[in-house]
């Protein structure tokens, strides 16, 4: 898979971070949260990838996640993390964060993520 994180200014959205941790685990249903950043996506060895690409997860989910190879980890629980992620930054309090997925969808950008 090629990296568009590259290509993107990573957007670091605070008011985002928090709007995903408002929402339920998205294995469990759980309701203490954390933001959990989709790592495949593309940020590269050590980069913590755009905040776009965040879904909701609870801490125990959340470890298993980072312990395990991440797309293997997703289809486990039959979730495509991206989709669900675009999802919510489409419903971000954050207009930057909903610009930036209508730019990169426009540009037809995203359309690789959505393929586990």
């Amino acid at each position: 898979m090629s990296l568009i994180y590259q290509n993107l200014n990573p957007i670091r959205s605070r008011k985002h971070l928090q709007y995903i941790a408002s929402k339920p685990c998205l294995i469990c249903g759980g309701i203490e949260v954390q933001a959990c950043h989709i790592r495949f996506t593309g940020a590269g060895m050590g980069m913590k990838p755009c905040d776009i690409f965040t879904t909701p997860m609870c801490l125990l989910h959340h470890r298993e996640q980072h312990s395990k190879n991440e797309k293997m980890f997703w289809m486990l629980y039959a979730i495509n993390p991206v989709a669900r992620a675009m999802g919510f930054a489409l419903e971000s309090p954050d207009k930057k964060v909903r610009e930036r997925v209508y730019e990169h969808f426009k540009e037809d950008k995203f359309k690789k993520f959505f393929e586990l």
